[in-house]
């Protein structure tokens, strides 16, 4: 799963609708500078306003510089460099080669290849199960922006619905549409509740949109229960966003690394001529409660621990928290033995299986 620098999933799942073009071998002088006005004009529009002043002055000063450069590889590696340099921002990226002719909605050909591509992928969900001892368990690769996401989440929910504590996978989930994160957030609450905000920069000026949990969802609510996350630095966007406001609302336990710091996001690729184009974050989640978010620190886990015994440690974790549902002599026994060897009891089925 490659990295995804936004919080919807624009640029993932309909590649199709970028115009494919030729890289161009060579950039003259004129059309490095009339890619460079179009760049400095664009970085009005960064999430931050100061720092877009700076990004601008970057830009123009070494203008001369860009001239000289007539390997668009090289002055598209070069403007990028020089982004990230004063804004400190991964997000931040010049390409050529594929070049935005203009946002146009994707073909009814197209929209059926992304929604056959979600559909053979899970809608995300890589796995919804019950694990020994009553735990839920979780695993998602990215929040998908289809729209049978939600029935998907609400058929995981469903099945998870009857467990002690839950357990949320996100080690590898790349990210994806902040909208899949809010829905997958309500089955959490049972009250609306606020997790964020949205502040976008839009032709120099800021706007900002709440985000809030929705009143209906289409599974069962789990609002009571422990929940624990799992989190590593290959956590990113979108993912972060969850892992970010379960904690603030203290409605999970983070386990595992910090996550990779990228909050900012964008409404897609700004073509710049010539077959250039630049990604740049034009919005920034806040929250009600940190006035703040995750950018360039990642979310700090509640309980360190590396990636690969995350799982584990959440795992003993919730089967001591959680309260048994119900009085039950069979489940006694397997919380009991899932205590005792955390390890052997998450490879029980594994191992059933092959006695079987």
């Amino acid at each position: 799963m490659t990295k995804l620098c936004t919080l919807t999933l624009t640029l993932f799942l309909a590649p199709a609708c970028l115009a494919q073009a030729a890289r161009p071998t060579v950039v003259t002088p004129q059309q490095a500078d009339d890619i460079v006005d179009h760049l400095i004009s664009s970085l009005a529009d960064y999430v931050f306003p100061e720092v877009a002043e700076k990004l601008q002055s970057q830009i123009r000063t070494r203008r001369s510089e860009y001239r000289a450069i007539s390997d668009p590889n090289a002055l598209a590696a070069k403007l990028t460099e020089d982004l990230r340099a004063v804004g400190h921002d991964h997000h931040l990226a010049v390409k050529v080669g594929e070049e935005l002719a203009e946002f146009k909605a994707p073909t009814p050909a197209e929209e059926g290849h992304s929604h056959a591509f979600d559909l053979a992928n899970g809608h995300g969900i890589r796995s919804a199960r019950r694990l020994p001892g009553n735990i839920g368990y979780l695993d998602l690769a990215y929040f998908s922006p289809d729209s049978d996401a939600g029935a998907a989440f609400a058929a995981a929910m469903q099945m998870v619905s009857g467990t002690d504590a839950l357990i949320v996978d996100l080690r590898r989930n790349g990210g994806g549409d902040g909208d899949a994160v809010t829905a997958l957030l309500s089955y959490f609450f049972d009250d609306p509740i606020q997790l964020t905000s949205k502040v976008e920069r839009r032709n120099g000026q800021s706007f900002e949109r709440q985000k809030w949990t929705m009143p209906y969802v289409a599974g069962p609510r789990y609002p009571d229960n422990p929940i624990f996350l799992l989190s590593s630095t290959h956590t990113h966007s979108a993912a972060e966003q969850c892992a970010y406001d379960l904690k603030n609302t203290n409605r999970a336990t983070i386990v595992g690394e910090h996550t990779a710091g990228d909050a900012n996001g964008s409404s897609g690729e700004i073509a710049l001529g010539y077959h250039f184009s630049v990604f740049i974050p034009d919005s920034q989640p806040r929250s009600p409660i940190t006035h703040s978010n995750w950018q360039g620190t990642g979310v700090e886990p509640d309980i360190p621990t590396t990636a690969p015994d995350a799982l584990v440690t959440a795992y003993k974790l919730a089967l001591q928290k959680s309260k048994p549902s119900l009085e039950s002599e069979a489940l006694t026994k397997e919380r009991q033995l899932a205590l005792q060897d955390p390890q052997a009891a998450l490879s029980e089925e594994i191992a059933g299986f092959q006695k079987n």
